[in-house]
């Protein structure tokens, strides 16, 4: 995907591409057991993420894992999430 795409077939598009990184995404930070494993959990997935798709795509991804993470009834992970922020050195 060349842009960000928020339109619900741009969404849609990218929830297909990126199945499996949500998956597991969602698995992993809903397993989490304190806000300090779960942050530690969110930044492993969205630097993976990064690492393997780049940073454009960055936050079309975090904002599908949130909403993921949302419907499994995670609303402080889905909060976590969207609330992410990597700092640069």
């Amino acid at each position: 995907m060349a842009r960000e795409k928020t339109d619900g077939a741009g969404m849609a598009n990218a929830r297909v591409a990126y199945v499996l990184e949500l998956a597991r995404g969602c698995s992993y930070i809903s397993s989490t057991l304190s806000p300090d494993t779960r942050i530690s959990a969110i930044a492993e997935v969205l630097g993976e993420f990064r690492e393997l798709h780049g940073e454009r795509e960055e936050k079309l991804f975090q904002k599908l894992l949130a909403e993921d993470l949302q419907r499994r009834g995670k609303p402080d992970a889905a909060s976590a999430v969207l609330a992410f922020k990597f700092i640069s050195p």
